[in-house]
């Protein structure tokens, strides 16, 4: 009686499917990490505005204070966290050699930049 062959346990299509579990599971912790971390720093901010109004006793905070910076600083961190998957994305699509699409999220990844460089503040 013949033997079924097994199949092998690291076959090509179980390495590209654990690199591909590997990539997801690094995006979705920069994902999570980067809203963590922002939420954290506004709330520190919010914390320290509150704490600074009530020690002048509730007579207001000057708008340029650094509570205020420290909620700005976690709000550019989320918006930051997006384009920093971006990247990961890149190096993600690197490692598994797939060129077409190292090349447009490196196109998505420029564009992102660049709008934000030229993008009109305080409009």
């Amino acid at each position: 009686m013949e033997r079924a062959q097994e199949p092998h346990l690291w076959s090509p299509q179980h390495a590209q499917d654990a690199l591909l579990r590997r990539t997801e599971l690094i995006i979705s912790v920069v994902l999570r990490g980067g809203v963590f971390v922002s939420a954290g720093i506004i709330l520190f901010g919010v914390v320290a505005f509150y704490a600074r109004d009530f020690a002048r006793g509730g007579r207001g905070v000057d708008p340029r204070a650094y509570p205020l910076a420290v909620i700005a600083l976690g709000l550019l961190v989320l918006i930051a966290t997006p384009v920093l998957r971006v990247a990961v994305s890149i190096v993600t699509f690197a490692l598994e050699r797939d060129w077409v699409y190292v090349a447009i999220t490196a196109l998505v990844l420029s564009i992102l930049i660049v709008s934000f460089l030229l993008g009109a503040g305080g409009a």
